[in-house]
């Protein structure tokens, strides 16, 4: 009996102290499990996300709300809670032309605080230098960057057997496959451009811009967007269209979407495109026409009177940045680190994202299901972000307007370049930016 109750006892105990274990396994676990962080983010690659937040959970126990918010309207649906003091959002997505703006609002932390330099070294490293650059302002790092676009040159490999290499071969190119001064090309037109009222207009301008020699700014700070090189590439530019009518008349609506379409259809032979659309070229059900007859090379260079051959095409980045009233700061930061680094980088390229780990582009793996690796590696090494100004989108928002006026022949490059950059020089003095 004696020996029955003993034993008894000792499994009361037993259980009780694997009772014990287990409760304590699901309090920690609970405890892991139990922390989430809001991603406020913008439209376009929720699966890649979704993805790697689900994987992200499985490594720390953090949980990601990945909250897609509405296309129309987006940066002010950033502004609402931010502005207001919210901690609502942990992590913001922000376009690069913004984060300087944001910064000086008051509305994200800089990231410096939460890594150690050997974290910050690792990432650096393996971040494009033009990306990582755009994240930093007044020599704090204060969003890392992802989702990288860039410009490519599109071409139909049937009808081009040597893609142009410079802007005048470009050009050249472009009247032989006019139809209404080359009566026996199988193209209507010979190029197109993104010609709308919008950013995507003076974002394409750009690559011409910096590959003719120009820039937005001198070293000064001092706006120089009448420079001689801005108006020689402006030009160039729109004289596609208002002298050499190479482009569709109606360019001046031209979006992605527009754009897209006339390379899909055969509209003309050749287009400069963001590099998102290799992806809908290659699908035989999207682009039946021409799937496998294409390719892409860089953007032509400008070719220099000494024969220098100059080639800097656009780009641009989304950057994940920290609320300054975040009350989970460490797990939010974690997360950055995490979702712009090789590993979830691997994920999202899979997913059709545009990471910007430098590695998971180099590795030779990627270009066995990305096509377009090699030439994307290669250009985002040579590509250039606009800087991180404040400013900058009010006066973006004057370039526009002035080159939608060039191309619809309503101002001279001369005069509409001119414009810009004396409102440009009132805005910067209104900011104190310059004296």
């Amino acid at each position: 009996m004696r020996k029955r109750r003993t034993g008894l006892r000792m499994l009361l105990i037993m259980s009780l102290v694997a009772s014990l274990f287990v409760a304590f396994a699901m309090h920690g676990s609970a405890k892991k499990s139990s922390q989430k962080i809001v991603f406020a983010t913008f439209p376009g690659q929720e699966l890649a996300m979704r993805n790697m937040a689900d994987d992200f959970q499985k490594k720390t126990g953090i949980e990601v709300i990945v909250d897609i918010l509405p296309r129309t309207g987006y940066r002010e649906a950033l502004l609402g809670p931010l502005s207001s003091g919210s901690s609502e959002i942990d992590v913001v997505y922000l376009q690069n032309p913004w984060l300087a703006e944001f910064v000086e609002a008051g509305f994200i932390e800089p990231l410096d605080r939460y890594l150690s330099r050997s974290e910050l070294k690792e990432i650096k490293e393996d971040q494009f230098p033009s990306v990582y650059d755009a994240g930093v302002y007044d020599g704090k790092l204060w969003g890392l960057g992802w989702d990288l676009s860039t410009f490519f040159l599109f071409y139909r490999t049937d009808l081009i057997k040597n893609p142009p290499q410079t802007m005048d071969e470009y050009l050249e190119l472009a009247k032989k496959f006019t139809k209404s001064i080359n009566p026996s090309s199988p193209t209507k037109y010979g190029t197109v451009l993104e010609g709308s009222p919008e950013r995507v207009n003076y974002q394409e301008w750009y690559s011409f811009l910096w590959s003719f020699g120009g820039d937005l700014f001198d070293d000064k700070g001092r706006p120089t967007l009448n420079s001689k090189a801005a108006i020689e590439a402006l030009k160039f530019r729109c004289e596609m269209k208002t002298k050499h009518a190479v482009v569709p008349p109606d360019v001046d609506s031209y979006r992605f979407p527009e754009v897209l379409t006339a390379f899909q259809e055969g509209v003309a032979p050749m287009v400069i495109q963001w590099n998102s659309a290799y992806s809908t070229f290659a699908d035989k059900e999207k682009s039946p026409k021409i799937y496998d007859k294409f390719d892409a090379v860089m953007l032509p260079s400008y070719k220099t009177s000494s024969g220098k051959l100059n080639c800097q095409p656009f780009a641009k980045a989304w950057y994940l940045s920290l609320n300054r009233n975040s009350k989970n700061k460490k797990a939010a930061v974690q997360w950055i680190k995490y979702f712009t680094g090789e590993e979830a980088s691997r994920i999202a390229i899979r997913d059709g994202a545009t990471p910007g780990s430098v590695k998971v582009w180099s590795d030779p793996n990627t270009a066995k299901f990305r096509k377009d690796s090699s030439l994307f590696l290669k250009t985002f090494k040579m590509a250039k972000m606009t800087p991180n100004l404040p400013e900058l989108p009010a006066i973006e928002d004057k370039l526009a307007q002035a080159l939608t006026f060039v191309l619809a022949i309503k101002k001279t490059a001369e005069s509409a370049l001119k414009k810009v950059n004396e409102e440009a020089i009132k805005i910067l003095k209104r900011s104190g930016r310059i004296k």
